[in-house]
């Protein structure tokens, strides 16, 4: 027995290979279906019970210009085929009978309609009629997906998915004139006309065909194309009987002589004037597959970047829509991190069109002397939504703390002029950073107002995003990445912006956050084997790790070995006599006061299992981390024992939580309360929903390093501590 699914997916191809076949025999001028005549009902002149809706075929081919249906002629015209055998025994012989619009508008040639009757017994009739707008047919559509058991009885048709059941539907639009041009729309396509030629009674049909043609009205005034339109009509000509066509030969002949002279002056007015006339597959091209495609079908509600792709036909029964939007290379999203050399600034952007990226640079104020070229990458995986089109820019020969000019420049567009101070590689100096984690697109915005205005005050060196961003960098397919780095343009044009991957840069193999940064000591586009990297800064040695290779595929293994390596030589004599200081950040935190599950909350923590030991034995002074949305100060501890209640010469880790900068959860409200019981290594903390923050370190000096956590609301510093250590190295030796 067939599934549903199965017969759903049976019907749907049935349904696709009919709306191409349909699509192909306009193209080509042929009407692939045959149509059934039996039990037919004559409605001006047009067979109504056909296979075909002409209304539904027009809105189906709607993008290829205007489908004509014939206009209907009045009520009193008109004659049911169940009464006609009668009213032939009635009126045969009575000329008083027959209407004859032909002897009225005789040598009339403003009329665009006319009619030719004459006496029952098969003489031919001939009528030029109205243009009709179309409209779908719900019961064609019914139809044509219902199964073979379902109606085929009502129908009174075969089965299948087109049946002759089907009635056309014909809707008149009163505004339609019979001169009306409604190809004037659609510049470059040849127009249809549609003829078509029936046998009397019950015959079938012999002959459809969809063509190209200048039609002549009865009264052998040529509807001609002018003025670079095409004129279409729709002429139905019943099949003559042998004593008809012999009683009209002379007069056809005549009229066909002068038609086609018409139709010759047309067709070179219309080939010379307008250089269109040839058949729609000239036109469209023969090597143009009609395939729809089903890729970002999904239109957004809110307007970031307009969608312009190809679009479902079973969401609308539409077909493709090709981008219209002119090619954009204006640089956005720009932002700045540290190279591999303190003689190095990496600059970032992106474009809604490829371009040929570059930099130009030189000490400030307003000099752009020096250009470099920017490399560039297809940005798509986990950004099919995203501005694609990504470059990266390494500024070279940076002398050390001096201000440089610099804006970025993409084919013709040019970004403003931004202002950057190189990275200092001297000793004698306090490098201050804003420090935070689990910022989001919307929830961060209270925190990023502030820190827009820190960034513009040139007290800090850099910022540390640790963890979490935009909520999240892939959402909706990257717009919110996109939204996130506009709005972070002005801190992150003036700071060097350092990153560390959080949870929520796990989808796509964190491609997103691998491409959208680039940070020191790795390659760019980034990779999952290498998302850690560590740099010198004045009294200080920095490291960002991953917290991320805990819970997914990432080699744990590969970052402990670079972090034993890294860590060894921080902590040789010189190298720790130059920067006494070790700081390292991640995201998830090794403990916490949260009472919502984390990894941090548990007795057999993944990560305090995975680097603890190793930080503790290495002499790691401060750990800072994010992930729970909150705030939290802890004492000094190792192995879920306090080691101390104060911040003078600690023998263990201090770590410091700060991933209040407002994220997009909840509404933007960042729920992660702090109604547990507080741990003996918890010396301050702070949760209140709405109320976000950042941090501030300082790095005084040798032995002193100072800490504040910010209000984002009003610019409240909520806590502070200091932490002096004269007697920096491994713990545990002592």
């Amino acid at each position: 027995m067939v599934s549903q699914e199965a017969w759903l997916r049976n019907r749907r191809m049935q349904a696709e290979l009919v709306l191409l076949l349909l699509l192909l025999s306009h193209l080509s001028g042929v009407l692939l279906t045959p149509v059934d005549l039996t039990n037919r009902t004559d409605v001006g002149g047009l067979v109504q019970d056909h296979h075909i809706d002409l209304d539904w075929l027009g809105t189906l081919l709607k993008g290829f210009g205007p489908v004509l249906v014939p206009q209907p002629t009045p009520e009193s015209a008109i004659a049911d085929d169940s009464q006609s055998d009668n009213r032939a025994d009635a009126d045969e012989g009575d000329d008083s009978q027959s209407e004859s619009r032909a002897d009225t508008d005789d040598g009339d040639d403003s009329q665009s309609e006319s009619r030719v009757d004459t006496d029952v017994g098969g003489v031919p009739k001939e009528e030029t009629l109205n243009r009709k707008r179309l409209s779908v047919d719900s019961d064609f559509l019914k139809a044509l997906l219902s199964s073979d058991d379902e109606g085929t009885a009502d129908q009174g048709g075969g089965s299948g998915p087109l049946n002759n059941g089907v009635k056309i539907s014909l809707e008149e639009d009163s505004s339609a004139g019979a001169t009306e041009n409604y190809a004037a729309e659609i510049e470059g396509l040849v127009a249809p006309s549609l003829t078509v030629s029936y046998g009397s009674g019950g015959e079938n049909l012999t002959q459809g065909r969809l063509q190209n043609s200048t039609t002549e009205n009865v009264e052998g005034g040529a509807t001609e194309s002018s003025g670079g339109k095409i004129q279409e009509s729709v002429t139905a000509t019943p099949k003559q009987n042998e004593d008809a066509a012999n009683a009209n030969d002379e007069d056809n002949a005549g009229r066909n002589a002068e038609g086609n002279s018409a139709n010759d002056n047309a067709a070179e007015d219309t080939e010379s004037d307008n250089a269109i006339d040839e058949s729609a597959e000239e036109v469209l091209g023969t090597d143009n597959p009609i395939i729809p495609s089903w890729y970002n079908s999904q239109e957004y509600d809110n307007d970031l970047y307009p969608y312009t792709g190809w679009e479902d036909p079973w969401e609308s029964w539409g077909w493709p829509v090709l981008p219209t939007e002119a090619p954009d290379t204006t640089p956005e999203q720009i932002h700045i991190s540290w190279g591999n050399a303190s003689s190095q600034m990496v600059v970032m952007w992106s474009t809604k069109s490829h371009g040929t990226g570059r930099v130009q640079y030189g000490i400030a104020p307003g000099n752009y002397s020096q250009e470099v070229a920017a490399v560039y990458n297809n940005f798509w995986y986990g950004n099919n939504e995203g501005l694609q089109h990504i470059y990266r820019a390494v500024l070279t020969g940076l002398l050390p703390g001096r201000s440089y000019s610099y804006k970025v420049l993409c084919d013709e567009d040019v970004s403003p002029g931004f202002l950057f101070t190189a990275k200092r590689d001297d000793l004698d100096w306090s490098p201050e950073l804003l420090v935070y984690g689990d910022m989001g697109r919307v929830g961060g915005a209270p925190s990023l107002a502030r820190l827009k205005h820190e960034a513009e005050t040139g007290k800090y060196a850099a910022v540390l995003h640790v963890g979490d961003f935009a909520y999240d960098l892939h959402t909706e397919g990257g717009k919110y990445g996109d939204d996130f780095m506009n709005r972070i343009q002005d801190i992150a044009t003036k700071l060097p912006y350092m990153t560390c991957p959080g949870n929520h840069e796990i989808e796509f193999d964190f491609n997103p956050y691998l491409t959208r940064f680039s940070m020191p000591q790795s390659p760019w586009p980034g990779t999952m084997d290498k998302m850690w990297y560590s740099f010198n800064l004045g009294r200080a040695h920095f490291i960002s790790y991953s917290s991320e290779v805990y819970f997914t595929d990432s080699p744990a293994e590969e970052q402990y070995k670079w972090l034993l390596q890294d860590l060894t030589e921080a902590n040789s004599a010189e190298n720790r006599t130059l920067h006494p200081w070790i700081i390292a950040f991640g995201h998830r935190p090794m403990y916490c006061s949260n009472v919502d599950g984390d990894d941090c909350t548990t007795a057999k923590s993944r990560v305090r299992a995975g680097l603890e030991d190793l930080f503790y034995q290495q002499g790691v002074d401060l750990i800072i981390e994010a992930h729970e949305h909150s705030y939290e100060r802890l004492w000094p501890v190792y192995n879920s024992t306090l080691v101390g209640t104060h911040y003078r010469d600690p023998r263990a880790p201090v770590h410091i939580i700060s991933g209040a900068a407002g994220c997009n959860e909840f509404d933007g409200v960042c729920v992660n309360p702090m109604m547990g019981p507080k741990g003996p290594w918890s010396a301050y903390r702070a949760w209140v929903p709405g109320l976000y923050g950042y941090g501030r370190l300082r790095v005084q000096n040798s032995t002193h390093v100072h800490w504040e956590q910010v209000l984002a609301v009003n610019g409240q510093v909520i806590d502070s501590a200091q932490v002096i250590q004269h007697r920096h190295g491994p713990f545990g030796e002592e």
